[in-house]
């Protein structure tokens, strides 16, 4: 029987030899174990939701977990039968991988049914079908509720694989309907490890840092051309806010140009700043933190945690229906405030 046709809306996924490889990353090794063992005695929940920072392994794992539930040749994923040459392929009809179409912000209610239609037929291989649903904190309420049910009551060899960064956008009617798995980060060390292996003239300490300790977003930032991203938001930063005219120019830019790995950086470098802060004990001798000289030095820290929350609430909002342009406005108007109260110094 043929394979139904996509979405005209939809891009065809990537082909997921890449991915499968990342998968076999040695940290996730654990984890691939676990869900192995829950396959081969029959405790595969028929929902699964799988948890972790942005570019962490969930997206990798998701689609390792899907090879191994189309294989037919034992618990694991052998790469020898029919089942997994076509799923390496990118054509395995079974395998269903649901994500934000393009020139789209969601996944949409119309996405969602489709794929629930085509769960809902007979298996064309004969075995399980498995839907990778990614990002899942892309869908929206109406969305969320028209796969309420197929959750509550799922059919017989088919399973809902939810991979999300952003577990506090899944409504609890869907989380507590699925077996929640954690995808583990790696310890710094093993991450840099993996990354020099693949690029070993990368600029992997940098990278590692931009994406929150998480190598496969540290890969991605690679592959995207942003080893320089640090310097020129230090350099943005360093300019300082000299007109209402700056903010409405970097927020446009900022929004064009890797908007989610720029709040990441905004949050990183503050946290790091404030943690120092803390830890500090001779201020007026400490070269790195030049901002808390003077006065007002507990001013200046409660400051910089009211900016810490509000770029932890951007963050939470970026990438829903929000205009990404007007969030970044709103929130440079609070950094220029906080860099103009501690002397518009940009710490090193």
């Amino acid at each position: 029987m043929a394979e139904p046709d996509r979405n005209q809306d939809e891009a065809p996924p990537p082909l997921p030899g890449p991915l499968l490889e990342c998968s076999h990353a040695a940290w996730l090794e654990p984890l691939r174990e676990r869900l192995q063992q829950m396959r081969a005695q029959g405790r595969m929940p028929h929902g699964l939701l799988l948890v972790g920072p942005a570019g962490g392994g969930q997206l990798e794992i998701g689609v390792w977990l899907a090879a191994m539930m189309c294989c037919r040749e034992g618990v694991g994923r052998c790469g020898l039968c029919a089942d997994c040459r076509l799923f390496e392929a990118g054509n395995h009809p079974d395998f269903h991988w649901l994500r934000v179409a393009p020139e789209k912000k969601e996944i949409s209610v119309g996405q969602v049914r489709e794929l629930l239609a085509d769960l809902a037929l007979k298996s064309y291989r004969g075995g399980a079908k498995i839907a990778l649903i990614e990002p899942a904190e892309a869908m929206n309420i109406h969305s969320f509720n028209a796969l309420l049910k197929t959750l509550e009551e799922p059919a017989r060899d088919t399973y809902l694989v939810l991979a999300t960064s952003r577990a506090d956008r899944i409504p609890r009617t869907i989380a507590s309907r699925c077996m929640r798995l954690r995808v583990p980060l790696p310890a710094r060390p093993d991450a840099l490890a993996w990354l020099r292996a693949r690029a070993p003239e990368g600029r992997w300490d940098g990278l590692l840092d931009l994406a929150s300790g998480a190598p496969f977003l540290a890969a991605e930032h690679a592959e995207a051309g942003r080893a320089e991203l640090d310097g020129a938001m230090r350099e943005a930063l360093a300019a300082g806010a000299e007109s209402g005219a700056w903010l409405v120019d970097q927020a446009r830019a900022w929004a064009e140009d890797a908007p989610a790995a720029r709040l990441q950086w905004l949050e990183t470098w503050l946290a790091a700043e404030l943690r120092a802060a803390g830890l500090a004990g001779d201020l007026v001798n400490n070269n790195r933190l030049p901002w808390l000289r003077g006065t007002g030095r507990d001013r200046k820290i409660r400051s910089g945690y009211l900016l810490l929350d509000e770029l932890r609430e951007a963050r939470r909002l970026a990438g829903g229906s929000l205009n990404m342009q007007l969030l970044l406005e709103g929130l440079l108007v609070s950094v220029a405030a906080f860099l103009a109260d501690t002397g518009r110094a940009v710490p090193e």
